[in-house]
């Protein structure tokens, strides 16, 4: 058998019934594939519904079809759509057909991918012209310390406590927890103020935080850092893991499961479901008043904003370009500026000690969060003890030398 490839014309054909299929392909994320579609969905069948016939995918194809025949038309289309969706943005925020300005560019956001996945062009620039000004954007905020605190009081389950743990001190979405495993978690040691992710059996090491993959096997990839509390959190469900389980997980098992009996695991919708019904049963959650469509703190996005305002608090302190880009990278972001992630690549052993300053505001628990600040003022008494006695003996063997000196210069002959 030749190793060389021919291809036929047969095998290059798109046909416009796998136009969503193609459309699915290039969404990685399984929150984003859920936002877009619902997106997609809402244009080609409430919007669309006198236009095009037939069920999702038949629509999906039709619209395709018009792209690729009539660009014009379909442009006039989409424009039409954006015109509406802005007139919703000008109604009264009591309004229950209100829309949000910020919310109208994601919208038109999944019929762009959707044509730019089938290899289909719009005048964009005469749609993006019709968005209007985001001045009423949500002005939310994450959660307090004394927020976080009530919902740990009220939990019912350890797996519960770990995912507010780990959301609240690692900064990352609730998409991170789709899919998952044990093996993304692992802690990082300190040894005589060296770093490391692995030890050996006789190395006197401490866990000082751990880190976790998130959107292993994706292009987002990247590595976050979760406090030592919520490793320690994660210590006590594998206990609990393992006697539910029969035997301890192995690394390619599921970190969180929702269900035991047939493991299943918890996906980001469950895991905001949880919170949400938690918030009721803390008082932490009321109902909207008139005039209001959302609530102050986003479900599981004000974990986030807890973390990222503690970070930025840090970084602002010790007044450093570098500490604001490390926390854009340890967000999943690409950095401060679009040259950072080529200039300033960093191992995340290098993000450690800017994590471990910030760690003792992110710990929840009053005890142990006084626990770690009195480590690091133990730590910087060491430190200055050592720099002191370091000053002792370079002024003792500066002495020394001036009395050796002294001495050469008495037994000099004349």
């Amino acid at each position: 058998m030749s190793g060389n490839i021919r291809l036929s014309l047969d095998e290059i054909k798109i046909g416009h019934e796998n136009a969503l299929d193609l459309f699915y392909s290039g969404i990685k994320s399984s929150e984003t594939r859920r936002t877009m579609d619902g997106n997609l969905k809402r244009f080609l069948l409430d919007a669309c519904a006198d236009i095009f016939s037939g069920d999702y995918r038949e629509r999906a194809g039709q619209f395709a079809e018009m792209a690729k025949d009539d660009q014009e038309k379909a442009t006039s289309l989409v424009l039409a759509y954006a015109r509406k969706l802005r007139e919703r943005t000008m109604l009264d925020k009591s309004n229950p057909a209100y829309l949000n300005p910020s919310t109208l560019p994601n919208k038109i956001k999944a019929v762009k991918k959707f044509l730019d996945m089938n290899g289909l062009g719009l005048g964009w620039k005469r749609v993006y012209v019709t968005f209007p000004d985001e001045d009423n954007i949500h002005k939310g905020r994450g959660y307090t310390r004394q927020e976080l605190q009530k919902m740990l009081e009220y939990s019912r389950s350890i797996e519960t406590d770990f995912i507010i743990l780990a959301s609240s001190s690692g900064g990352f979405r609730s998409g991170a927890w789709n899919g998952q495993r044990w093996e993304n978690v692992f802690p990082i040691y300190e040894i005589n103020g060296t770093y490391k992710v692995e030890v050996e059996k006789d190395d006197s090491a401490n866990v000082v935080c751990a880190g976790m993959v998130i959107y292993k096997g994706t292009p987002d990839e990247y590595i976050s850092l979760i406090s030592l509390e919520a490793w320690k959190k994660l210590e006590e469900y594998k206990k609990i893991w393992t006697e539910r389980m029969k035997r301890p997980p192995t690394g390619s098992d599921y970190l969180v499961l929702a269900r035991y009996v047939k493991p299943t695991p918890i996906t980001d919708l469950a895991i905001r479901r949880r919170i949400w019904v938690l918030l009721l049963r803390t008082g932490l959650r009321n109902p909207l008043t008139e005039g209001h469509r959302r609530h102050q703190v986003p479900v599981t996005n004000g974990f986030r904003r807890y973390w990222d305002r503690i970070m930025m608090e840090n970084g602002k302190k010790r007044g450093t370009l570098s500490a604001l880009v490390i926390k854009e990278r340890l967000m999943g972001h690409t950095g401060v500026v679009t040259t950072d992630k080529n200039y300033f690549w960093t191992d995340i052993l290098d993000l450690v000690p800017e994590y471990l300053d910030a760690m003792p505001e992110l710990v929840v628990g009053e005890e142990m969060r006084l626990r770690h600040k009195l480590e690091i003022e133990k730590r910087e008494k060491e430190k200055l003890a050592a720099s002191n006695n370091e000053k002792e003996q370079a002024l003792q063997r500066l002495a020394e030398l001036e009395a050796k000196v002294r001495r050469m210069e008495k037994y000099q002959p004349k």
